[in-house]
Protein backbone atom coordinates (compact mmCIF):
# COMPACT_ATOMS: atom_id res chain seq x y z
CA UNK A 1 0.00 0.00 0.00
CA UNK A 2 2.85 2.64 0.98
CA UNK A 3 4.73 1.46 -1.75
CA UNK A 4 1.85 2.42 -4.24
CA UNK A 5 1.50 5.83 -2.88
CA UNK A 6 5.19 6.42 -3.04
CA UNK A 7 5.11 5.27 -6.80
CA UNK A 8 2.21 7.08 -7.33
CA UNK A 9 4.34 10.16 -5.79
CA UNK A 10 7.18 9.63 -8.26
CA UNK A 11 5.17 9.84 -11.20
CA UNK A 12 2.88 13.32 -10.14
CA UNK A 13 6.53 15.03 -9.06
CA UNK A 14 7.33 14.66 -13.17
CA UNK A 15 4.34 16.04 -14.07
CA UNK A 16 4.07 19.92 -15.26
CA UNK A 17 0.45 21.04 -13.50
CA UNK A 18 1.17 24.46 -14.51
CA UNK A 19 1.79 24.21 -17.90
CA UNK A 20 -1.46 22.34 -18.44
CA UNK A 21 -3.42 25.51 -17.19
CA UNK A 22 -5.45 27.68 -19.59
CA UNK A 23 -3.74 30.78 -21.24
CA UNK A 24 -5.55 32.83 -19.95
CA UNK A 25 -4.93 31.92 -16.48
CA UNK A 26 -1.67 31.97 -17.38
CA UNK A 27 -1.13 35.21 -18.61
CA UNK A 28 -2.78 36.69 -15.47
CA UNK A 29 -0.05 34.78 -13.29
CA UNK A 30 2.69 36.70 -15.19
CA UNK A 31 0.54 39.55 -15.06
CA UNK A 32 1.25 39.62 -11.56
CA UNK A 33 4.94 39.47 -11.65
CA UNK A 34 7.69 42.33 -12.42
CA UNK A 35 7.74 42.48 -15.96
CA UNK A 36 11.42 41.66 -16.19
CA UNK A 37 10.56 38.69 -14.16
CA UNK A 38 7.50 37.63 -16.34
CA UNK A 39 9.76 38.16 -19.51
CA UNK A 40 12.26 35.00 -17.98
CA UNK A 41 9.32 32.94 -17.64
CA UNK A 42 9.36 32.73 -21.79
CA UNK A 43 12.60 30.27 -21.28
CA UNK A 44 10.91 27.65 -18.87
CA UNK A 45 9.24 25.92 -22.18
CA UNK A 46 7.82 26.23 -25.64
CA UNK A 47 4.76 26.54 -23.98
CA UNK A 48 5.87 29.11 -21.69
CA UNK A 49 7.57 31.52 -24.82
CA UNK A 50 5.23 33.98 -25.42
CA UNK A 51 2.63 33.44 -22.58
CA UNK A 52 4.04 37.35 -20.98
CA UNK A 53 3.21 38.72 -24.19
CA UNK A 54 -0.49 38.53 -23.16
CA UNK A 55 -0.73 38.92 -19.92
CA UNK A 56 -3.38 42.36 -19.29
CA UNK A 57 -0.35 44.19 -16.61
CA UNK A 58 2.84 45.66 -17.08
CA UNK A 59 4.49 46.39 -13.88
CA UNK A 60 7.93 48.57 -14.23
CA UNK A 61 10.78 49.21 -11.38
CA UNK A 62 13.64 51.05 -13.54
CA UNK A 63 16.13 50.61 -11.00
CA UNK A 64 15.58 47.25 -10.29
CA UNK A 65 15.79 45.93 -14.16
CA UNK A 66 19.71 45.48 -14.77
CA UNK A 67 19.77 46.14 -10.73
CA UNK A 68 23.93 45.29 -10.71
CA UNK A 69 24.43 47.56 -14.00
CA UNK A 70 21.95 50.39 -12.83
CA UNK A 71 23.19 50.77 -9.14
CA UNK A 72 26.77 50.57 -10.27
CA UNK A 73 26.01 53.04 -12.78
CA UNK A 74 24.36 55.43 -9.70
CA UNK A 75 26.87 55.05 -7.12
CA UNK A 76 30.03 56.11 -9.13
CA UNK A 77 28.89 58.03 -11.77
CA UNK A 78 28.52 61.90 -11.09
CA UNK A 79 24.35 63.03 -11.21
CA UNK A 80 25.21 65.84 -13.45
CA UNK A 81 27.17 63.96 -15.62
CA UNK A 82 24.13 61.70 -15.83
CA UNK A 83 21.44 64.50 -16.20
CA UNK A 84 23.72 65.33 -19.20
CA UNK A 85 23.49 61.85 -21.00
CA UNK A 86 19.70 61.73 -20.18
CA UNK A 87 19.19 65.46 -21.85
CA UNK A 88 21.38 64.40 -25.32
CA UNK A 89 19.22 61.59 -25.54
CA UNK A 90 15.91 63.78 -25.58
CA UNK A 91 17.63 65.93 -27.50
CA UNK A 92 18.79 63.43 -30.36
CA UNK A 93 15.64 61.76 -30.49
CA UNK A 94 13.46 64.65 -30.86
CA UNK A 95 16.12 65.11 -33.76
CA UNK A 96 15.66 62.34 -35.31
CA UNK A 97 11.42 62.42 -34.98
CA UNK A 98 11.84 65.70 -37.18
CA UNK A 99 13.87 64.02 -39.82
CA UNK A 100 11.42 61.60 -39.85
CA UNK A 101 14.59 59.03 -38.98
CA UNK A 102 15.41 56.68 -36.93
CA UNK A 103 18.45 56.65 -34.74
CA UNK A 104 21.33 54.32 -35.81
CA UNK A 105 21.74 50.88 -34.63
CA UNK A 106 25.71 51.76 -35.07
CA UNK A 107 24.94 53.93 -31.77
CA UNK A 108 25.10 52.36 -28.67
CA UNK A 109 23.22 52.99 -25.24
CA UNK A 110 26.08 54.42 -23.50
CA UNK A 111 24.47 54.14 -19.70
CA UNK A 112 22.40 51.27 -18.06
CA UNK A 113 19.75 53.73 -17.40
CA UNK A 114 19.50 54.08 -21.30
CA UNK A 115 19.52 50.54 -21.70
CA UNK A 116 16.10 49.90 -19.10
CA UNK A 117 14.57 52.37 -20.67
CA UNK A 118 15.25 50.63 -24.09
CA UNK A 119 14.06 47.04 -22.43
CA UNK A 120 10.40 48.86 -21.18
CA UNK A 121 10.02 50.07 -24.47
CA UNK A 122 10.86 46.57 -26.30
CA UNK A 123 7.90 44.96 -23.81
CA UNK A 124 5.58 47.20 -24.44
CA UNK A 125 6.20 47.03 -28.38
CA UNK A 126 6.00 43.66 -27.80
CA UNK A 127 2.72 43.40 -26.64
CA UNK A 128 -0.10 41.55 -28.45
CA UNK A 129 -2.98 41.50 -26.42
CA UNK A 130 -5.19 44.12 -24.65
CA UNK A 131 -3.84 45.82 -21.64
CA UNK A 132 -5.60 46.65 -18.39
CA UNK A 133 -3.38 48.57 -16.51
CA UNK A 134 0.28 49.69 -15.78
CA UNK A 135 2.31 50.69 -13.20
CA UNK A 136 6.20 52.16 -13.90
CA UNK A 137 8.26 53.42 -11.10
CA UNK A 138 11.17 54.67 -12.67
CA UNK A 139 14.28 57.32 -12.38
CA UNK A 140 14.83 61.12 -12.21
CA UNK A 141 16.70 60.69 -15.19
CA UNK A 142 13.79 59.58 -17.10
CA UNK A 143 12.29 62.83 -16.46
CA UNK A 144 15.34 64.89 -17.89
CA UNK A 145 15.05 62.04 -21.48
CA UNK A 146 11.21 62.41 -21.43
CA UNK A 147 11.16 58.95 -21.51
CA UNK A 148 8.44 58.73 -19.10
CA UNK A 149 6.10 60.91 -21.12
CA UNK A 150 7.22 58.56 -24.22
CA UNK A 151 6.16 55.42 -21.89
CA UNK A 152 2.62 57.03 -21.87
CA UNK A 153 2.01 58.13 -24.94
CA UNK A 154 3.52 54.87 -26.20
CA UNK A 155 0.82 53.14 -24.26
CA UNK A 156 -2.20 55.09 -24.77
CA UNK A 157 -1.29 54.24 -28.44
CA UNK A 158 -1.54 50.36 -27.56
CA UNK A 159 -5.44 51.24 -25.85
CA UNK A 160 -4.06 51.48 -22.27
CA UNK A 161 -6.88 52.92 -20.30
CA UNK A 162 -5.15 52.78 -16.26
CA UNK A 163 -1.67 53.80 -15.55
CA UNK A 164 0.15 55.12 -12.67
CA UNK A 165 3.48 56.84 -12.82
CA UNK A 166 5.95 56.97 -10.04
CA UNK A 167 9.20 58.76 -9.86
CA UNK A 168 12.02 56.85 -7.82
CA UNK A 169 12.87 58.39 -3.91
CA UNK A 170 12.93 62.41 -4.24
CA UNK A 171 16.28 63.55 -5.07
CA UNK A 172 17.13 65.41 -1.86
CA UNK A 173 16.49 61.70 0.11
CA UNK A 174 18.60 59.97 -1.95
CA UNK A 175 22.52 59.58 -1.96
CA UNK A 176 22.28 59.00 -6.00
CA UNK A 177 21.51 62.66 -6.47
CA UNK A 178 23.39 63.95 -3.18
CA UNK A 179 25.95 66.32 -5.86
CA UNK A 180 23.17 67.30 -8.16
CA UNK A 181 23.73 70.75 -9.66
CA UNK A 182 21.04 72.98 -8.35
CA UNK A 183 19.84 73.89 -12.15
CA UNK A 184 19.25 69.92 -12.41
CA UNK A 185 16.89 69.85 -9.57
CA UNK A 186 13.38 70.96 -11.10
CA UNK A 187 13.97 69.36 -14.28
CA UNK A 188 14.84 65.88 -12.78
CA UNK A 189 11.37 65.64 -11.36
CA UNK A 190 9.37 67.71 -14.18
CA UNK A 191 6.53 65.60 -16.19
CA UNK A 192 6.13 68.05 -18.60
CA UNK A 193 2.83 66.08 -20.07
CA UNK A 194 0.69 66.92 -23.41
CA UNK A 195 -2.80 67.52 -22.16
CA UNK A 196 -4.06 64.90 -24.57
CA UNK A 197 -2.28 62.41 -22.91
CA UNK A 198 -3.29 63.18 -19.55
CA UNK A 199 -6.94 63.27 -20.40
CA UNK A 200 -6.41 59.78 -22.46
CA UNK A 201 -6.22 57.59 -19.44
CA UNK A 202 -10.04 56.41 -17.93
CA UNK A 203 -7.52 56.31 -14.56
CA UNK A 204 -4.64 58.16 -14.04
CA UNK A 205 -2.14 58.19 -10.72
CA UNK A 206 0.97 60.19 -10.62
CA UNK A 207 3.60 60.04 -7.43
CA UNK A 208 7.09 62.87 -6.70
CA UNK A 209 6.15 65.14 -9.72
CA UNK A 210 6.05 68.77 -10.68
CA UNK A 211 3.43 68.43 -12.81
CA UNK A 212 3.26 71.01 -16.25
CA UNK A 213 0.41 70.61 -18.36
CA UNK A 214 -0.31 72.18 -21.59
CA UNK A 215 -1.70 73.46 -23.61
CA UNK A 216 -5.15 73.02 -22.28
CA UNK A 217 -7.03 72.22 -25.22
CA UNK A 218 -10.71 71.16 -25.70
CA UNK A 219 -9.72 67.21 -26.96
CA UNK A 220 -12.06 64.48 -26.58
CA UNK A 221 -10.76 63.10 -22.80
CA UNK A 222 -12.55 60.17 -20.66
CA UNK A 223 -10.48 60.92 -17.75
CA UNK A 224 -12.87 59.71 -14.71
CA UNK A 225 -10.20 58.90 -11.55
CA UNK A 226 -7.23 60.89 -10.91
CA UNK A 227 -4.57 61.02 -7.79
CA UNK A 228 -1.84 63.09 -7.09
CA UNK A 229 0.75 61.90 -4.64
CA UNK A 230 3.01 64.53 -3.79
CA UNK A 231 2.40 66.34 -7.03
CA UNK A 232 3.48 70.18 -7.25
CA UNK A 233 1.36 72.22 -9.17
CA UNK A 234 0.65 75.82 -9.32
CA UNK A 235 -3.20 76.33 -8.05
CA UNK A 236 -4.02 78.29 -11.40
CA UNK A 237 -3.03 75.23 -13.08
CA UNK A 238 -5.18 72.94 -10.90
CA UNK A 239 -8.03 74.89 -11.63
CA UNK A 240 -7.80 74.90 -15.27
CA UNK A 241 -7.09 71.79 -15.52
CA UNK A 242 -10.26 70.50 -13.58
CA UNK A 243 -12.38 72.88 -15.50
CA UNK A 244 -11.02 70.97 -18.82
CA UNK A 245 -11.42 67.64 -17.35
CA UNK A 246 -15.57 67.22 -17.84
CA UNK A 247 -15.70 63.81 -17.21
CA UNK A 248 -13.45 63.01 -14.11
CA UNK A 249 -15.29 61.82 -11.54
CA UNK A 250 -13.13 60.60 -9.06
CA UNK A 251 -9.75 62.94 -7.49
CA UNK A 252 -7.80 62.76 -4.62
CA UNK A 253 -5.19 65.12 -3.76
CA UNK A 254 -2.52 63.53 -1.04
CA UNK A 255 0.71 65.61 -0.11
CA UNK A 256 0.81 67.83 -2.67
CA UNK A 257 2.26 70.88 -3.13
CA UNK A 258 -0.02 73.64 -3.86
CA UNK A 259 0.79 76.51 -1.33
CA UNK A 260 -2.55 78.92 -1.56
CA UNK A 261 -6.28 78.18 -1.88
CA UNK A 262 -7.29 75.04 -3.33
CA UNK A 263 -10.21 75.67 -5.24
CA UNK A 264 -11.79 72.32 -6.63
CA UNK A 265 -14.92 73.56 -8.87
CA UNK A 266 -16.15 70.30 -10.89
CA UNK A 267 -19.45 69.68 -12.40
CA UNK A 268 -19.03 65.97 -12.94
CA UNK A 269 -16.82 64.84 -9.84
CA UNK A 270 -18.62 62.35 -7.59
CA UNK A 271 -15.83 61.46 -5.30
CA UNK A 272 -12.98 64.20 -3.82
CA UNK A 273 -10.15 63.37 -1.04
CA UNK A 274 -7.39 65.97 0.49
CA UNK A 275 -4.85 64.01 2.45
CA UNK A 276 -2.17 65.07 4.36
CA UNK A 277 -1.92 68.78 2.62
CA UNK A 278 -0.98 71.90 3.71
CA UNK A 279 -2.37 75.50 2.65
CA UNK A 280 -4.73 78.56 3.52
CA UNK A 281 -7.80 77.57 2.17
CA UNK A 282 -9.89 75.21 0.80
CA UNK A 283 -13.22 76.21 -1.48
CA UNK A 284 -15.22 72.81 -2.72
CA UNK A 285 -18.00 73.93 -5.26
CA UNK A 286 -19.41 70.57 -6.81
CA UNK A 287 -22.83 70.20 -7.16
CA UNK A 288 -22.89 66.46 -7.65
CA UNK A 289 -20.04 65.07 -4.91
CA UNK A 290 -21.31 62.29 -3.22
CA UNK A 291 -18.57 61.24 -1.19
CA UNK A 292 -15.95 63.93 0.42
CA UNK A 293 -12.89 63.02 2.67
CA UNK A 294 -10.84 64.89 4.60
CA UNK A 295 -7.72 63.66 6.33
CA UNK A 296 -5.30 65.00 8.37
CA UNK A 297 -5.11 68.98 6.64
CA UNK A 298 -4.23 72.10 7.93
CA UNK A 299 -5.74 75.01 6.93
CA UNK A 300 -7.74 77.67 8.75
CA UNK A 301 -11.37 77.20 9.93
CA UNK A 302 -12.92 80.09 8.52
CA UNK A 303 -11.64 79.76 4.87
CA UNK A 304 -13.51 75.94 4.64
CA UNK A 305 -16.44 76.44 2.61
CA UNK A 306 -18.01 73.01 1.03
CA UNK A 307 -20.96 73.34 -1.54
CA UNK A 308 -21.79 69.83 -2.03
CA UNK A 309 -25.27 70.02 -1.87
CA UNK A 310 -25.74 66.28 -2.85
CA UNK A 311 -23.12 65.20 -0.57
CA UNK A 312 -23.97 61.15 0.67
CA UNK A 313 -20.22 60.12 2.96
CA UNK A 314 -18.49 62.34 4.29
CA UNK A 315 -15.23 61.20 6.34
CA UNK A 316 -13.02 63.86 8.42
CA UNK A 317 -9.90 62.45 9.93
CA UNK A 318 -6.72 63.92 11.97
CA UNK A 319 -3.77 62.63 13.81
CA UNK A 320 -2.58 65.00 16.20
CA UNK A 321 0.62 62.74 17.83
CA UNK A 322 1.31 63.27 14.54
CA UNK A 323 1.06 66.48 12.85
CA UNK A 324 3.66 68.78 12.45
CA UNK A 325 1.40 71.73 13.28
CA UNK A 326 -1.25 70.40 15.85
CA UNK A 327 -3.00 74.00 16.79
CA UNK A 328 -3.16 74.40 12.64
CA UNK A 329 -4.60 71.29 11.63
CA UNK A 330 -8.40 70.94 10.64
CA UNK A 331 -9.72 69.13 13.37
CA UNK A 332 -13.43 67.39 13.01
CA UNK A 333 -14.94 69.46 14.98
CA UNK A 334 -14.56 72.52 12.79
CA UNK A 335 -15.41 70.94 9.76
CA UNK A 336 -18.75 69.16 11.27
CA UNK A 337 -19.66 73.12 12.27
CA UNK A 338 -19.07 74.38 8.94
CA UNK A 339 -20.57 71.89 6.92
CA UNK A 340 -23.66 71.75 9.33
CA UNK A 341 -24.21 75.55 8.89
CA UNK A 342 -23.13 76.16 12.48
CA UNK A 343 -19.80 78.34 11.94
CA UNK A 344 -19.95 79.18 8.34
CA UNK A 345 -17.27 81.61 6.82
CA UNK A 346 -18.89 85.33 7.12
CA UNK A 347 -20.44 86.00 4.66
CA UNK A 348 -20.95 82.95 2.66
CA UNK A 349 -24.11 81.45 1.49
CA UNK A 350 -22.90 77.50 2.09
CA UNK A 351 -26.09 76.52 4.20
CA UNK A 352 -26.59 73.09 5.59
CA UNK A 353 -24.34 70.47 3.25
CA UNK A 354 -25.46 67.46 5.55
CA UNK A 355 -29.43 67.39 4.16
CA UNK A 356 -28.34 64.32 2.18
CA UNK A 357 -25.77 62.70 4.69
CA UNK A 358 -25.88 59.07 4.81
CA UNK A 359 -22.76 57.95 6.45
CA UNK A 360 -19.85 59.89 8.31
CA UNK A 361 -16.89 58.75 9.87
CA UNK A 362 -15.12 60.96 11.91
CA UNK A 363 -12.21 61.11 14.30
CA UNK A 364 -13.79 62.96 17.26
CA UNK A 365 -13.01 62.73 20.94
CA UNK A 366 -16.32 62.53 23.03
CA UNK A 367 -14.58 63.35 25.77
CA UNK A 368 -13.94 67.01 25.14
CA UNK A 369 -17.15 68.95 25.94
CA UNK A 370 -17.14 71.47 22.58
CA UNK A 371 -16.94 68.38 20.20
CA UNK A 372 -19.61 67.15 22.18
CA UNK A 373 -21.52 70.40 21.79
CA UNK A 374 -20.94 70.10 17.80
CA UNK A 375 -21.66 66.60 16.97
CA UNK A 376 -25.16 67.00 18.85
CA UNK A 377 -26.05 70.35 16.77
CA UNK A 378 -24.62 68.62 13.73
CA UNK A 379 -26.94 65.52 14.54
CA UNK A 380 -30.20 67.61 13.89
CA UNK A 381 -29.12 68.72 10.53
CA UNK A 382 -28.45 64.94 9.29
CA UNK A 383 -32.29 63.63 8.68
CA UNK A 384 -30.92 61.18 6.53
CA UNK A 385 -27.77 60.09 8.47
CA UNK A 386 -27.81 55.67 8.49
CA UNK A 387 -24.19 54.96 9.57
CA UNK A 388 -22.59 56.88 12.03
CA UNK A 389 -18.90 56.02 12.76
CA UNK A 390 -16.43 57.64 15.31
CA UNK A 391 -12.68 56.90 16.15
CA UNK A 392 -12.78 58.06 20.01
CA UNK A 393 -8.39 57.69 20.18
CA UNK A 394 -8.01 60.93 19.29
CA UNK A 395 -7.32 63.33 22.45
CA UNK A 396 -7.63 67.03 21.27
CA UNK A 397 -6.58 68.33 24.09
CA UNK A 398 -3.09 68.12 22.76
CA UNK A 399 -4.04 71.23 20.47
CA UNK A 400 -5.28 72.98 23.39
CA UNK A 401 -2.09 73.54 25.36
CA UNK A 402 -1.44 76.89 23.27
CA UNK A 403 -4.45 78.41 22.92
CA UNK A 404 -6.45 80.75 25.16
CA UNK A 405 -8.45 80.10 28.91
CA UNK A 406 -11.63 79.71 27.22
CA UNK A 407 -10.14 76.32 25.59
CA UNK A 408 -9.24 75.10 28.69
CA UNK A 409 -12.02 75.86 31.06
CA UNK A 410 -14.70 73.73 28.44
CA UNK A 411 -16.93 72.81 31.37
CA UNK A 412 -17.82 76.71 31.09
CA UNK A 413 -19.34 75.79 28.06
CA UNK A 414 -22.39 74.59 29.59
CA UNK A 415 -24.78 75.36 32.22
CA UNK A 416 -24.93 71.92 33.61
CA UNK A 417 -22.67 69.60 33.56
CA UNK A 418 -21.16 67.50 30.90
CA UNK A 419 -22.53 64.08 31.72
CA UNK A 420 -26.19 65.91 31.54
CA UNK A 421 -25.70 66.92 27.59
CA UNK A 422 -27.50 64.14 26.04
CA UNK A 423 -30.24 64.11 28.76
CA UNK A 424 -30.85 67.37 27.87
CA UNK A 425 -31.16 67.57 24.33
CA UNK A 426 -34.06 67.22 22.38
CA UNK A 427 -34.00 64.04 19.91
CA UNK A 428 -33.76 64.53 16.73
CA UNK A 429 -35.21 62.59 13.07
CA UNK A 430 -32.11 61.02 12.10
CA UNK A 431 -31.79 59.62 16.04
CA UNK A 432 -35.20 58.77 15.84
CA UNK A 433 -36.02 57.33 12.82
CA UNK A 434 -33.06 57.03 10.36
CA UNK A 435 -29.85 55.73 11.74
CA UNK A 436 -28.93 52.02 11.43
CA UNK A 437 -25.41 51.41 13.01
CA UNK A 438 -22.98 53.31 15.05
CA UNK A 439 -19.01 52.04 14.65
CA UNK A 440 -17.22 53.36 17.99
CA UNK A 441 -13.48 52.97 18.10
CA UNK A 442 -11.00 53.85 20.52
CA UNK A 443 -13.93 53.16 23.93
CA UNK A 444 -12.33 53.70 27.21
CA UNK A 445 -15.69 53.27 29.06
CA UNK A 446 -15.19 56.94 30.48
CA UNK A 447 -18.75 58.17 31.80
CA UNK A 448 -19.22 60.92 28.90
CA UNK A 449 -18.45 58.22 26.41
CA UNK A 450 -21.16 56.13 28.09
CA UNK A 451 -24.01 58.57 28.35
CA UNK A 452 -23.47 59.10 24.60
CA UNK A 453 -23.75 55.48 23.76
CA UNK A 454 -26.83 54.90 26.17
CA UNK A 455 -28.47 58.05 24.62
CA UNK A 456 -28.52 56.06 21.45
CA UNK A 457 -28.92 52.89 22.79
CA UNK A 458 -32.66 54.12 24.43
CA UNK A 459 -33.92 56.27 21.26
CA UNK A 460 -32.24 55.30 18.08
CA UNK A 461 -35.90 53.40 16.89
CA UNK A 462 -34.54 52.00 13.45
CA UNK A 463 -30.86 50.87 14.75
CA UNK A 464 -29.97 47.30 13.52
CA UNK A 465 -26.35 47.73 14.82
CA UNK A 466 -23.62 49.12 17.19
CA UNK A 467 -20.20 47.93 17.20
CA UNK A 468 -17.75 49.11 19.90
CA UNK A 469 -14.50 48.68 19.87
CA UNK A 470 -12.76 49.24 22.78
CA UNK A 471 -9.13 50.78 23.43
CA UNK A 472 -6.12 48.71 24.62
CA UNK A 473 -5.55 50.98 27.32
CA UNK A 474 -8.60 50.17 29.52
CA UNK A 475 -8.78 47.83 32.40
CA UNK A 476 -10.42 44.60 33.62
CA UNK A 477 -12.52 46.67 36.13
CA UNK A 478 -13.08 49.40 33.70
CA UNK A 479 -14.56 46.42 31.00
CA UNK A 480 -16.20 44.62 33.03
CA UNK A 481 -18.18 47.60 34.42
CA UNK A 482 -19.56 48.32 31.14
CA UNK A 483 -21.02 46.01 30.07
CA UNK A 484 -24.03 47.09 31.52
CA UNK A 485 -24.44 48.56 27.90
CA UNK A 486 -26.02 45.14 27.09
CA UNK A 487 -28.88 45.86 29.66
CA UNK A 488 -30.17 49.08 28.47
CA UNK A 489 -33.62 49.39 27.18
CA UNK A 490 -33.82 49.52 23.14
CA UNK A 491 -35.66 51.87 21.65
CA UNK A 492 -35.22 49.43 18.36
CA UNK A 493 -36.71 45.69 18.92
CA UNK A 494 -34.46 44.16 16.53
CA UNK A 495 -30.51 45.24 17.08
CA UNK A 496 -27.58 43.76 18.40
CA UNK A 497 -24.46 45.18 20.26
CA UNK A 498 -21.31 43.84 19.59
CA UNK A 499 -18.32 44.31 22.12
CA UNK A 500 -14.91 44.25 20.15
CA UNK A 501 -11.17 44.05 21.96
CA UNK A 502 -8.48 46.40 21.51
CA UNK A 503 -7.22 46.73 17.99
CA UNK A 504 -3.54 45.70 19.16
CA UNK A 505 -4.76 42.90 20.31
CA UNK A 506 -6.99 41.84 17.64
CA UNK A 507 -3.83 42.35 15.35
CA UNK A 508 -1.33 40.32 17.42
CA UNK A 509 -3.94 37.73 18.58
CA UNK A 510 -7.44 37.64 16.96
CA UNK A 511 -9.22 36.67 20.09
CA UNK A 512 -12.73 37.03 20.84
CA UNK A 513 -14.07 40.16 23.75
CA UNK A 514 -14.32 37.16 26.47
CA UNK A 515 -10.75 36.04 25.79
CA UNK A 516 -9.38 39.73 25.52
CA UNK A 517 -10.97 40.41 28.55
CA UNK A 518 -9.42 36.98 30.75
CA UNK A 519 -6.13 38.68 29.94
CA UNK A 520 -6.63 41.95 31.26
CA UNK A 521 -6.82 40.38 34.48
CA UNK A 522 -3.23 38.73 34.38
Amino acid sequence: MEEGKERKLRVMEGVDFISKLPDALLADIVSRLPDAEGVRTSVLSQRWKTVWKHSSRLNFDQKQMLKPLIEHYLLYTNPNKRFASALRRKVMSEMYCKLNQVASRRRKSVDAIAKASKMINSIIDARSSPLKSCRIRHLAESCVSGEAVGWMKKLLGKGLREISMELENHYDLNPYYQDMEYSWKDIAQTLDLPFEVFSGFEVLELKNYYLKIAPFIDTPQILKCLTFNNVAMSPDDLQKMLSYCSSLENLTLKKCNVKKNVEIDSPSLKVFKICRMSMSGIVVSAANIEVEEIDNVTCYPGKLVLKTPKLQVLCSYHDLENAPFVTELLKTKEIIETSSGIASPQGSNIGNIFENLVTLRIDLDLNNVRNLIALSFALKSLYHLKNLEINNQVNDDLANHNVGVGDQNEDDCLPFPKLLLWQRRELCECINHKLKTLYLKGFTGKEVEVEFVKYIITNAGAMERITIWFADVCLWDEVIANVCLLSYPKASTNFSIILKPGKKYMERVGGSFEEWVSTLRV
